[in-house]
């Protein structure tokens, strides 16, 4: 082998890696710009729905009746489910970036879905980070709710703790069952494929949440 072969190998590799190193530059620029973007998007949500909400408690103390009763109730519950589904899915995320997994931002977002976890591409433990996460985020904002929003209208108060309670609860019920299954050795695809077979065939999982929520307004109200 001639020293100019040598060389034009070397020159080769050479380039091959270069070329490998601006696209992964490029990749995480893209990433963290659509990343940006997100956290936007859902940031506008977060604070224009907090602010509805808070605002319910003015209208309460200036003009108390029937009307902002049911609007207070309806408006906790939904920003109460937008916060949920957030959080859920930044919590997935967290966990996801935490165990340095494959889980580069969607282009096209839908819903709150705003990352794809590469399941081919990640490892079992990874897997269980990110499913980890979910849980997580949604048991941190019925904590944070509890301690951080104010209280001085308490339908408003009550719906918003008992939606993300609700939330949290019907979250654990669908996804501890695939931790546990995935930590004893399945397929984590298959595991989530079958877990969604068997939660259409479990009336009970739609409503564990709901009836928690129920509880946890009225003793909130009752305390309040």
């Amino acid at each position: 082998m001639s020293d100019q072969t040598l060389t034009n190998d070397g020159l080769t590799e050479t380039n091959n890696l270069a070329s490998s190193e601006i696209d992964h530059a490029a990749r995480t620029a893209r990433d963290f710009q659509r990343l940006r973007n997100v956290a936007f998007y859902h940031g506008q949500y977060v604070v224009g729905g907090l602010l509805l909400w808070g605002a319910s408690a003015v209208w309460l103390a200036e003009s108390p009746g029937l009307l902002i009763t049911v609007l207070s109730l309806a408006a906790g519950y939904i920003v109460g489910t937008m916060l949920g589904g957030i959080g859920h899915e930044w919590g997935h995320f967290t966990g996801a970036r935490l165990s340095g997994s494959v889980s580069p931002v969607s282009k096209e977002r839908k819903g709150f879905f705003f990352f794809n976890f590469k399941m081919e591409e990640n490892s079992r433990a990874q897997f269980l980070a990110m499913s980890v996460g979910g849980p997580t985020g949604n048991w941190l904002l019925v904590l944070i709710a509890l301690v951080a929003l104010p209280a001085a209208n308490p339908y408003a108060y009550a719906a918003i703790v008992a939606t993300l309670t609700g939330i949290a609860v019907n979250v654990c019920v669908f996804e501890f069952p695939v931790i546990y299954d995935v930590s004893n050795g399945t397929d984590p695809r298959q595991t989530i494929d079958q877990r969604l077979v068997d939660v259409a065939k479990t009336p009970w999982y739609q409503n564990a949440g709901m009836l928690t929520g129920l509880v946890v307004a009225l003793l909130l109200l009752a305390i309040l």
